[in-house]
């Protein structure tokens, strides 16, 4: 599936600023951050300052599933749609600090995807599998299709997320968690929108 057109590369706009609803329900034309994006300066939530308010904190810094808490915060209105799926391969100095060098030169599946809750997208999501790691029962994320990622990483007990950064996106925030499982790794940044944060008709806002 080809990815929806973007900015040109080292630019990342406002993320609010690039959804826009497509004929049909539930159906968004949207531009998903990419986790080597060089505008995206990811390090560990001690360092970043200006520090997030308590309420991108609460999302953040959440440890367990994000799909079963935006479930949970849509009472059960919720849905995976798909951006787009492919290959990608390229330099990030932050995927070489991550991975090793050997590991971030491979060839990577890349799914990107927009997370739905009440009609209204709340999180952009960008996942990197290394070729290695696709070799593993991790193989199977390339045929989950609308299935969410976070209900098929959870489900296995030996999950380990083994780093967690986070990124403001000038209006939001964003996590990168680099996850073990099988003894491979796979790459997870999910970008927090607005919505999510401040509710909108019908959905009370996420407590301070």
């Amino acid at each position: 599936m080809p990815d929806r057109k973007g900015p040109a590369s080292g630019f990342l706009p406002p993320v609010s600023a690039t959804i826009r609803q497509l004929p049909g329900p539930r159906e968004f034309q949207v531009y998903v951050p990419e986790i080597s994006a060089s505008d995206l300066s990811w390090r560990s939530s001690r360092q970043v300052f200006p520090r997030p308010s308590p309420r991108w904190r609460h999302w953040l810094q959440d440890p367990g599933s994000l799909t079963e808490s935006l479930i949970a915060h849509s009472n059960g209105c919720f849905q995976v749609q798909v951006v787009s799926e492919n290959w990608w391969q390229g330099y990030s100095p932050y995927l070489h600090e991550l991975l090793g060098a050997g590991m971030a030169r491979q060839r990577m599946w890349s799914r990107k995807v927009v997370l739905v809750g009440r009609d209204t997208p709340w999180v952009l999501a960008h996942t990197l599998v290394p070729q290695a790691s696709l070799r593993s029962p991790l193989g199977q994320v390339k045929m989950l299709n609308s299935r969410p990622l976070g209900a098929f990483l959870f489900a296995h007990p030996g999950l380990h997320r083994s780093r967690m950064d986070i990124a403001s996106t000038g209006e939001s925030w964003g996590r990168c968690s680099l996850f073990e499982l099988f003894d491979r790794p796979i790459v997870v940044a999910e970008f927090f929108l607005p919505a999510l944060i401040e509710g909108h008709p019908g959905l009370p806002p996420v407590a301070t």
